[in-house]
Formats: C-alpha cells, structure tokens, sequence
C-alpha cells in the first residue's frame, strides 16, 4: 500500500473516529449506531467496516488514543516523579483529572457505558480506575509521612478517586471557567482534608 493511500486511510479513520465521539457526546454511547456515525462523518457504511468490524472495535481505537493522551497529560502537568505534599499539589492532581475529563468527556463516557454491558471494557474501565488508585495509594503514603502504604492508604485512595470521578461526571461540563475553578476548588477542598488533615483511624479489631 502506498504511503499516500496508508495517509488517506488513517485520515478516514481518524474522522470516523472524532465523528463517533461528537454522536457519543450528543446522545451516549449505547444509543449511538454506526449509522448515526457514518451520517456524522459523511461517509458510506462501507467505509466505516473497512476500518473498524462493529462499533466495539471503533471505542477500542478511541481507549487505545485515549490512553496515550492520559498518559501524555499526566507527564506534562505534573512531571514523571511528581508528588503530593500540600494543598497546591492536590489542587493540580484535581486540576489536571478535570482538564482530561473536559478535554475527553465523550471518550470516558463511551468507555464508562460500555463498560456496563461489557466484560471487556469494564475490564478496560477497572485497569484506568486501578492506574489512578495505585498513583493515589502512594501520594497518600508521602502527605501522611508513612514508610510505605497501608491498608487504610489504599482505601483513602479508592474513595478520592471515586470521588472525583463521580464528581466528574456530575458537574462537568461546567458552562464558565469561573464556575469550572470553583469546581476545582470544592474538590480539592474535601480531598486536602481527608488526606492533609485525617483523624486518627479507629481500631476496627
């Protein structure tokens, strides 16, 4: 194949692709068909199947750039080794989640959706929410000066991360900046005080 067709092709993909994510946007991912995918993008079902097999195979591609972009917003907000040691850094951890959600709303609700009807994206789903528990288990071991984390680290860790997750999901999008930084601001608010600020945990034995 020739360099030039390889370029139309991952050109079309491409736009089937942002096309899929503008219907996920509008009316979710369960309710969305090929058809209104094909309708979005301009192109022929012929064209959709040459590509992806089902609409599956298409929130494959769109987790696989999914990913790489997280993965690439992690790095340049807050650095390969960052940390967490005061109320500036949990503002720019709650900052940065916020910025991905905004910038890729339609993916996650996609992926998000799909995984409660699927065993292969709740698995998807599971592996992205288990990255985050495990940065956070380990930020909350550095605020809370402990030698390596504990059990009650972790599950601090599970509920920030479900927290700002459902938090996520229920104000984003905001329709201002100002009403954006004050959401930032609540968030980061309650976190900073269940981890800079926790009370001694009670002996469950």
């Amino acid at each position: 194949m020739s360099a030039t067709a390889t370029s139309k092709g991952e050109r079309s993909a491409a736009e089937l692709k942002a096309a899929a994510l503008r219907v996920i946007a509008r009316q979710g991912y369960l309710s969305t068909k090929i058809g209104d995918i094909t309708a979005e993008a301009g192109k022929s079902a012929g064209i959709f199947y040459r590509y992806f097999t089902d609409k599956d195979d298409l929130l494959r591609a769109i987790a696989d750039d999914f990913a790489a972009a997280l993965r690439e917003r992690v790095v340049e907000q807050s650095g390969e080794r960052h940390v967490l040691d005061g109320v500036e850094d949990i503002r720019g951890h709650v900052r940065a989640y916020w910025d991905i959600y905004r910038d890729h709303r339609a993916e996650m609700t996609a992926i998000y959706e799909a995984s409660l009807v699927s065993a292969e994206f709740a698995a998807h789903w599971e592996a992205m929410r288990a990255r985050h528990v495990a940065i956070w288990t380990a930020h909350v071991a550095e605020a809370r000066r402990l030698a390596a984390p504990d059990q009650d680290a972790r599950l601090t860790a599970v509920a920030v991360v479900s927290m700002i997750e459902r938090f996520c999901q229920v104000v984003a999008p905001t329709t201002s900046e100002a009403e954006a930084d004050a959401a930032v601001e609540a968030l980061t608010r309650l976190t900073a005080h269940g981890l800079l600020r926790p009370e001694p945990p009670r002996d469950l034995s």
